[in-house]
């Protein structure tokens, strides 16, 4: 009868792993990690194109809102280009909005003091015009009814077209 001692375990209890069994588990895990790795780095840039695109969204409707309620509010409205209107606020400020295409972005004009500085209220912007419906009254003097404004915001592959219309409502009659 054999006498089994501490250094000589049965056959079964013995078998290990080889070199060659590592090796090849080591490059399996290896790939899994840089695949998991790459997934989570493009997941990051589309979360951070996806951001920078809701925050100009965001910007250009209030930047939207803000010129339309203008725009009703307004004693004095007009449309010189596609890219720029006029007002007269009804606090009575003069005042421009203007699209820059070679800076992408659409500026606050403050035209009572020529001194300070233009303002810009949204960026990113790959396209912007207003249009102005008018009509002449008896007296032959063009008066501005509607004004249409439209912003196009691009950021990455993403663009979204944004429009609305006012009228002024010193021009609306009521009847």
């Amino acid at each position: 009868m054999r006498c089994r001692t501490a250094n000589r375990l049965p056959v079964r209890l013995r078998r290990a792993m080889s070199l060659v069994e590592v090796l090849i588990s080591l490059g399996v895990a290896a790939m899994l990690l840089s695949a998991v790795s790459a997934a989570f780095v493009a997941s990051a840039a589309a979360i951070e194109e996806n951001d920078e695109h809701f925050r100009c969204v965001q910007a250009a409707r209030v930047c939207m809102m803000q010129i339309l309620t203008e725009i009703r509010r307004a004693h004095a409205v007009s449309v010189p280009h596609a890219g720029r209107v006029d007002l007269i606020t009804s606090e009575g400020s003069d005042r421009s909005y203007l699209f820059d295409p070679s800076g992408r972005r659409l500026l606050l004009i403050t035209n009572d003091d020529p001194g300070d500085r233009d303002y810009e209220l949204v960026g990113g912007l790959s396209a912007c015009s207003f249009a102005a419906e008018t009509v002449t009254d008896a007296g032959g003097i063009r008066h501005v009814v509607r004004v249409t404004a439209s912003l196009v915001v691009e950021s990455g592959n993403n663009r979204i077209r944004l429009t609305g219309s006012a009228a002024p409502r010193r021009e609306q009659a009521y009847r």
